[in-house]
C-alpha cells in the first residue's frame, strides 16, 4: 500500500475516534452548574410542551437536569398526564402566585359543573396567560372540590 494510502487512512481514523468520542462524550460545560427541576423549570416545559414544542422542552428539561437524550425524551413524553404530574401543579400554583382570583377558581368551577368546559378552559386560559392546549389539559382534570 502506498505510504499516502495509509496517511489518509491513519488520519480518516482518528478524525471518525474524535467524532465518536465527541458524541458519545458529550459537550458538556464543567463550570455551568444544573439547576435541576425547579417550579420554573417544570413551568416552562409545561409551556413547551403545551405549545406542541416538544423538542424545545427535551432541551430545557436537559439544560436544568444534564440527563442523557433518551432519559429527557422519556421524561417529556409522559410529562403531561391528565390528572397527575406538572399540570396540576401548575393550577394550584397558578392559583398561589395570583394568577387566579378566587373569584376566577369559583367561576371555573361553577362552569365545569354546568357542563360548559369549554368556556372555562377560555376563562382559565384568560386568566393564567395559559396556551389552549395546557387550558384544556388543566380543565380536563380539575377537581371542582380542592381548594385550588
Amino acid at each position: 500500500m502506498h505510504p499516502l494510502v495509509k496517511l489518509v487512512l491513519i488520519v480518516i481514523i482518528i478524525v471518525v475516534a474524535v467524532v465518536v468520542w465527541g458524541r458519545v462524550m458529550g459537550r458538556k460545560d464543567p463550570d455551568r452548574e444544573l439547576v435541576g427541576l425547579t417550579d420554573a423549570v417544570r413551568a416552562k416545559v409545561s409551556r413547551e410542551i403545551s405549545a406542541g414544542h416538544k423538542i424545545n422542552a427535551i432541551k430545557i428539561y436537559r439544560e436544568a437536569t444534564g440527563a442523557p437524550l433518551a432519559d429527557a425524551k422519556r421524561a417529556v413524553d409522559s410529562w403531561f398526564v391528565p390528572g397527575q404530574g406538572p399540570g396540576v401543579r401548575d393550577a394550584a400554583a397558578s392559583y398561589t402566585d395570583g394568577r387566579l382570583t378566587d373569584e376566577a377558581r369559583s367561576r371555573i368551577s361553577e362552569l365545569i359543573l354546568a357542563g360548559r368546559r369549554e368556556d372555562a378552559m377560555s376563562l382559565y386560559a384568560e386568566a393564567t396567560g395559559a396556551s389552549g392546549a395546557e387550558a384544556q389539559a388543566i380543565i380536563r382534570t380539575w377537581d371542582t372540590t380542592q381548594n385550588y
